[in-house]
């Protein structure tokens, strides 16, 4: 991949009263639909950064105004930066081109706001979640990559093995159309990423998953032992049958909780998984969903990050 284009073109916007400034940073030209990255920047000299990763089909603008973290964040001093990756929207995170456009992004990010030697922090929601987990088990077991100083995932999939099987379920047996729609884009998505279904074989599902319950050895998972790690889902069963049809066996929150739990018993003291209830909307709608940014607390999770 070639080095990444900075400031190509650039839009700055005024100082807010908080006391942040934000800047819109595009780094390819004529294209204004991916690569790209929104930045809030405290005011002073910042002590840290902060990048996110959006959800699937989110773009950077609709993330920042789902959740209030950019401004906690810049409170405490850090740069915190939600990015748009090499697809836009369509991009899967965890796939090998995702993972290497943030092997040039971060260094480039660290570099742009003179960042190299502050702590750098790796959030995300959803499938960018999965992409923070993977990155992180890339970092954690190479010496060529810049190792996140705590990471944390809300509502992540995890392992996509048993998601190839939920979402078959889902095609089979839902009765909601949108979840029926959803779940067919996935498995074809699926198949193209892994180039299998786990049916022919499981191996590159083992391999490119965050997590897989299938590898006994937890090859990728186990790289994570020294890092910390926050998951945060939020189980609401009832919501998830009667508006999507949906079983526990189909909810990110027992990858969550299987990582975590697996985790722990390897030795990782520092691996926290957070169940919440009842606090999940979307804000921009005003719909309640329990996958969403708003299940974050965003005050405490910045402090569980700046504790590490």
């Amino acid at each position: 991949m070639k080095n990444l284009i900075i400031l190509l073109i650039t839009f700055l916007t005024s100082v807010c009263s908080f006391g942040q400034s934000r800047e819109v940073v595009y780094l390819s030209p004529k294209d204004f639909s991916t690569n790209y990255y929104i930045a809030f920047k405290p005011l002073g000299q910042p002590k840290g950064l902060l990048l996110l990763l959006t959800s699937f089909g989110e773009t950077p603008q609709i993330a920042s105004n789902e959740t209030d973290i950019a401004t906690k964040a810049n409170k405490e001093g850090l740069v915190t930066i939600f990015a748009s990756l090499q697809y836009g929207t369509q991009t899967f995170f965890i796939d090998s081109l995702s993972q290497a456009y943030l092997d040039e992004l971060i260094p480039n990010l660290q570099k742009r706001y003179k960042l190299t030697n502050q702590p750098f922090y790796l959030g995300g929601f959803s499938l960018g979640g999965s992409g923070v987990v993977k990155y992180a088990e890339r970092a954690y077991s190479r010496t060529d990559l810049i190792k996140p100083s705590a990471i944390f995932a809300v509502d992540p999939p995890l392992d996509f093995e048993k998601m190839y099987y939920s979402l078959e379920y889902t095609v089979r047996n839902s009765n909601v159309e949108i979840s029926k729609r959803e779940a067919d884009y996935f498995i074809k998505r699926l198949q193209y990423e892994f180039q299998s279904t786990p049916q022919i074989d499981n191996k590159p599902f083992q391999r490119i998953s965050p997590y897989s319950y299938s590898d006994t050895n937890q090859t990728n998972i186990k790289t994570l032992l020294n890092c910390p790690i926050m998951l945060i889902s939020e189980p609401d069963m009832i919501w998830q049958m009667e508006e999507r049809n949906r079983s526990m066996y189909d909810l990110n929150t027992l990858d969550c909780s299987l990582v975590i739990n697996s985790l722990r018993l390897l030795g990782n003291s520092k691996a926290q998984l957070v169940i919440t209830s009842g606090i999940g909307y979307r804000k921009l709608t005003g719909k309640r969903n329990p996958h969403s940014w708003s299940i974050m607390d965003t005050e405490q999770t910045i402090k569980w990050l700046l504790s590490h």
